[in-house]
């Protein structure tokens, strides 16, 4: 072997262990990312070791009445401000009485109750009559659920005042009540014209009574709610009364959500609708904290079966690098590009399930994300494997088991990380349908266009009564360790992907539940033959970042292309460079500490304009990018933003196109 054929064979020994280095970096800087996480599930874990205090908060701060009688003796055991204020008792006083003492009813119904609703888990709707301490009587609807509280069989009763609500239908009998009524109370024609208006429907919708009654209903609600209110004015013509929500957009073009109760009267000789408006702005806030927290518990939950994931990928980072390592000191060079395919696919394995976290567990999960179309067996696999975790008994007593089947590849359209909560929703009430353990079956299925997902436990079933009721917001047999969001919230995101939820299920036989989601086809990328690299001009890129081994990384990938890449450590460093050199494009971290990236791109733009030259490409990345808005990044220059991490393939690709079709003289205005 001649001499220049040796040194050379140095060289990319070398350059191979300067690989190697940058590898072993990545492992620390997963490690790093790895601490960060667990302390972030630490700080779920905290969340979720205070949702008693928060379900305290909730109890003492609900807008209607809640209290919790002993099933045997009757004897109240707890209550809410609500509650005092309501009857005018205080706290003490209520806690020395039973509740035979408040309503208006014979001992032997109120047992006859309390037994039947220990017996099926719930209270249904009833009416009832309470006593004040001032002797006034105010009607009420009443329900509630058995809970087992400080130790004893107990029942949570929830009453809501609707003396109110009694007096309105005598509107016509008693106009002064309908003009004093704090809820929005209006009347109209079957066709939702407004006949009249309370001052209630004044304040809250910000037009004056005589604006109103110059509209009707439809003029007031979004446009996709208009087949609610059709659909339910239909209903009218054969019930006596219905319930139902709708938006309200009020002169000021705010939407105030609104439970509509209606029913048919007759004014001035004609068929009409009495309607109660009550608003439930805090109700829809609460219940969208509540489901946080219910995403901060899953998360929590799932936590260790998290760690373990990153575990396994360090140790094959650490396994692999260790492996080229030796191969490189045996001189099997060509040996080494398994080991570092390796190193790269645990690196992306590690950045999606950062991903699929941060998707999760953010507020607004999908409100401003675009739909796409995904595998969703893929994603049930995940979903499956992260909650491993909740399938181990520390006391070795009960064991669970998921058993998945017939999951092939079927690709919907929609929004990952929603679709990814209704399955861990649903994976998470099989377990806790089955206290003694049990297995439960996930199953896949198509046809006619749609996509079937099934998942089914051996747990205590649910009543037959309860089935129609499995979906409501708030609605639970579980007592107050559960919010009763879980199942409703997996309802309506499903409904919002074009899809539907059935349960099968009947007492002691367990439950099915089935996900129907309308199938998509997956669009397959289309392969653009590339040119020859020698065909290609050279680029100048100025890449600028406070990680040198970022930027060391990148001139390896590059140093055979027709990249050329000047590397910069600071804002103010790349910007010298940008005005000293021929820059055809740039890529900027966005979070930098002594510049940031926006402020980088906005002076590259400035420059751009003030020499009335073309806008030079300027590409961001980072890995933080969620609540980044598009229409912002424009304003400081940035003409596309990728996500740490990202293949180095991908980013040549980027950096071609942005300079291949580069932007017009009027995009740097």
């Amino acid at each position: 072997m001649k001499m220049h054929e040796i040194n050379g064979l140095r060289e990319r020994v070398k350059e191979l262990g300067d690989l190697v280095e940058v590898s072993e970096r990545k492992a620390d800087i997963l490690t790093n990312l790895l601490k960060e996480a667990n302390a972030e599930f630490e700080r779920a874990l905290n969340i979720v070791a205070s949702s008693e205090r928060n379900f305290r908060t909730v109890f003492e701060h609900a807008p209607e009445a809640i209290y919790i009688i002993d099933a045997d003796t009757r004897q109240i055991l707890d209550c809410n401000s609500f509650m005092v204020d309501w009857l005018g008792y205080s706290r003490e006083e209520l806690l020395t009485m039973r509740m035979d003492q408040l309503v208006c009813a014979g001992g032997r119904d109120i047992s006859a109750n309390v037994r039947q609703a220990m017996e099926r888990g719930i209270v249904r709707v009833q009416e009832r009559r309470y006593r004040k301490k001032d002797g006034t009587r105010v009607d009420a609807e009443v329900t509630g659920a058995s809970i087992e509280y400080q130790g004893k069989r107990s029942l949570a009763i929830l009453v809501r005042d609707v003396s109110e609500h009694r007096q309105l239908e005598e509107l016509a009998r008693y106009k002064e009540l309908f003009d004093t009524v704090g809820d929005p109370v209006f009347i109209n024609d079957y066709q939702g014209r407004f006949l009249e208006v309370n001052e209630g429907a004044c304040t809250l919708s910000g037009y004056s009574r005589d604006q109103l009654l110059s509209r009707a209903v439809k003029d007031l609600i979004p446009m996709e709610q208009k087949a609610r209110l059709t659909m339910s004015l239909g209903r009218l013509q054969v019930e006596e009364a219905v319930k139902f929500e709708l938006d309200m957009i009020t002169s000021a073009g705010d939407l105030i959500p609104f439970e509509i109760h209606a029913r048919s009267i007759h004014y001035g000789g004609n068929p009409a609708i009495l309607s109660v408006a009550r608003d439930l702005s805090v109700r829809k806030k609460l219940q969208k904290t509540l489901i946080r927290t219910e995403r901060l518990a899953a998360v929590g939950e799932m936590a260790s079966g998290v760690a373990h994931n990153f575990n396994n990928l360090l140790q094959m980072i650490l396994a692999a690098g260790q492996a080229a390592i030796a191969m490189l000191d045996a001189g099997r060079i060509d040996n080494c590009r398994k080991a570092l395919d390796t190193i790269l696919g645990s690196c992306e394995r590690g950045a999606d399930i950062v991903k699929r976290i941060k998707e999760f567990t953010q507020e607004d999960v999908g409100a401003a994300r675009e739909a796409q179309v995904f595998d969703l067996c893929e994603l049930v696999r995940e979903a499956v494997e992260l909650i491993q975790p909740l399938l181990k008994d520390p006391t070795g007593s009960r064991k669970y088991e998921v058993r998945v089947s017939n999951l092939e590849k079927i690709f919907v359209r929609g929004r990952p990380s929603e679709i990814y909560e209704v399955v861990v929703n649903l994976l998470r009430n099989a377990l806790e349908a089955m206290p003694g353990g049990g297995a439960v079956e996930v199953s896949s299925s198509r046809a006619n266009h749609q996509v079937f997902l099934k998942v089914s436990d051996e747990g205590v079933g649910i009543p037959r009564h309860n089935l129609q009721r499995i979906f409501d917001p708030f609605f639970t047999t579980k007592g107050l360790k559960s919010s009763g969001l879980g199942l409703s919230s997996s309802y309506g995101i499903v409904k919002s992907h074009g899809g539907d939820i059935q349960v099968d299920s009947s007492e002691g036989k367990g439950a099915t539940f089935t996900v129907r989601l309308p199938e998509a086809v997956k669009e397959e990328a289309v392969q653009v033959p590339h040119e020859a690299q020698g065909e290609w001009p050279e680029i100048n890129l100025l890449v600028v970042d406070d990680e040198a081994y970022i930027i060391k990384a990148i001139e390896m990938f590059f140093q055979d292309s027709e990249i050329r890449v000047l590397g910069a450590s600071s804002g103010r460093e790349g910007l010298r460079i940008y005005l000293e050199e021929k820059i055809d494009a740039v890529l900027c971290d966005l979070g930098m500490d002594e510049m940031s990236g926006w402020e980088v791109g906005q002076v590259i733009r400035d420059s751009c304009r003030e020499r009335g030259i073309r806008k030079t490409p300027f590409v961001a990345y980072t890995g933080w990018d969620h609540g980044i808005d598009p229409e912002h990044l424009a304003e400081y220059g940035i003409d596309r933003l990728i996500t740490k991490p990202i293949r180095m393939e991908q980013l040549l690709e980027t950096i071609r196109e942005l300079v291949s079709n580069p932007l017009p003289r009027s995009a740097a205005q």
